[in-house]
């Protein structure tokens, strides 16, 4: 008890200390000074677009805690909107590939195939589906991924990065999309599904493509 007593006869000695003080004082004089230029800038345009309106300093610091609180709560919200984005985009990033071992089992050139149908049917987002899958098979006849069914689009990256392979940040492109339209109920139209397949096409073997 003796030693909280002492505790906050300290603390209080501190708060009564002239230099702790002024500090206080210079902060609540910034503060204020700030408030004061922001209101007289609010009263001048107030002038000018209303010459005959007169209202009261107290007024519009009013107006300018009111507009300031909403200001922070936008702000706020548009945080927690934009968190919570990045964080389904990571969630989607963690789900398989492959999420079933018929996929596994296709060529990628019977994915192609796929691609080619679903396209022509207007079906633009499962027709991308199949062109990344395919190009996954692909890379995997290639060696430059190893296509496993637990693996998720973040390992295939990782196995690319780990080769320093030049088409990491294309990969990463098209990863998002098919993640975005496998999981995240996104819907392609044909200009952006053409992009997908041409992004995706320029990484493949030649060959293949003939084929699909």
């Amino acid at each position: 008890m003796i030693q909280s007593n002492e505790g906050k006869e300290q603390l209080k000695e501190i708060l009564e200390r002239p230099e702790y003080q002024a500090y206080e004082q210079e902060s609540q004089t910034a503060s204020q000074r700030l408030l004061d230029i922001i209101a007289q800038w609010v009263k001048e345009l107030l002038e000018t677009w209303f010459p005959n309106f007169q209202v009261s300093d107290s007024a519009i610091n009013g107006w300018i805690y009111f507009f300031g609180f909403i200001g922070i709560g936008i702000l706020l919200l548009l945080v927690i909107k934009l968190v919570g984005r990045f964080s389904g985009e990571k969630k989607l990033s963690e789900k398989r590939t492959f999420s079933m071992t018929s996929e596994l089992a296709w060529s990628s050139a019977k994915h192609m195939q796929e691609a080619e149908a679903r396209a022509e049917d207007g079906q633009f987002s499962e027709a991308a589906r199949h062109v990344f899958l395919g190009m996954l098979l692909d890379f995997d006849a290639r060696n430059l991924v190893e296509v496993k069914t637990w693996k998720t689009n973040g390992d295939y990256e990782k196995d690319l990065q780990d080769s320093n392979h030049t088409l990491v940040a294309d990969f990463s492109f098209l990863a998002k999309v098919f993640d975005q339209i496998t999981y995240g109920n996104r819907t392609l139209l044909k200009e952006e599904f053409d992009e997908f397949r041409s992004r995706a096409f320029q990484w493949m073997d030649q060959e293949g493509r003939r084929e699909a």
